[in-house]
């Protein structure tokens, strides 16, 4: 399987490249850290292939993702899991603040699906995994921009799964909630305390093993859905929302 992670330097896209490596994938890792990716590279040998680039540079990025596709020939997997997050108040999310939000958490997605398609779609059985978050769902003050970006994220899922189909393309939101990386550290430095006994976080490796079940075909049965994957500590709360939202096309992996 040749697949492609972008954000592959740290925390959930270093974890999904550790182990499609390991189980004898090879994985192109996009980044903006070179160092890092290089470091990966060092200790996952010649299954990883360490491409230094800033996704919201659209040019080079689609430049990589081509190169890529020429290489192999194919391309079996596509995760699209760089981004960011900030909690802004509406007051203070101006349309500078919002747009760049959405180059990254949106637009760069987008972009990559765009430059990858025609070779999905001549080589079949592809399978685009968008990482988003439960902020989709159901988000935080000062989630205005964030979340709006997760939703348009999972709407790119949803029309590539439809548009893709008959090509053998299927695509996937996978949202989880929080997960320990060095991201959710910077938002909040004190960790979020477990509830009864329960732990309210998830950890990298954790969402990586689903990006691989989902690589592997097991959740074909819910293309084009939100695969909801709430920590522990969540879990009932969630089931209560898909309740009191029917029909939304969210499935819970815990």
């Amino acid at each position: 399987m040749i697949a492609i992670v972008t954000g592959a330097s740290s925390g959930i896209g270093a974890a999904t490249a550790r182990l499609l490596a390991k189980s004898g994938h090879t994985v192109v890792g996009i980044a903006r850290d070179g160092d890092k990716l290089a470091a990966l590279a060092r200790a996952l040998g010649d299954s990883f292939q360490a491409r230094p680039c800033d996704v919201t540079d659209t040019v080079a990025f689609t430049a990589v993702l081509r190169q890529a596709a020429d290489d192999h020939g194919r391309i079996d997997l596509l995760v699209n899991n760089a981004g960011t997050a900030r909690a802004i108040p509406i007051a203070d999310t101006t349309p500078s603040e919002f747009r760049a939000m959405h180059e990254l958490n949106v637009v760069a997605p987008a972009a990559a699906i765009h430059a990858l398609w025609p070779t999905m779609c001549r080589h079949g059985d592809a399978r685009i995994v968008n990482v988003s978050s439960l902020a989709q769902l159901d988000p935080f003050p000062g989630f205005f921009a964030y979340a709006s970006s997760k939703s348009a994220l999972h709407l790119l899922s949803v029309v590539a799964n439809a548009e893709g189909e008959p090509h053998g393309i299927r695509a996937f939101t996978l949202a989880p909630g929080v997960v320990d990386t060095p991201l959710h550290r910077s938002l909040m430095p004190d960790s979020i305390a477990p509830v009864d006994g329960l732990s309210s976080s998830l950890s990298a490796n954790d969402v990586a093993r689903v990006i691989a079940d989902i690589a592997g075909g097991a959740r074909d049965a819910r293309a084009g859905w939100v695969l909801a994957m709430p920590a522990p500590a969540a879990v009932s709360s969630l089931r209560r929302w898909v309740i009191e939202h029917p029909g939304g096309g969210v499935e819970i992996i815990s």
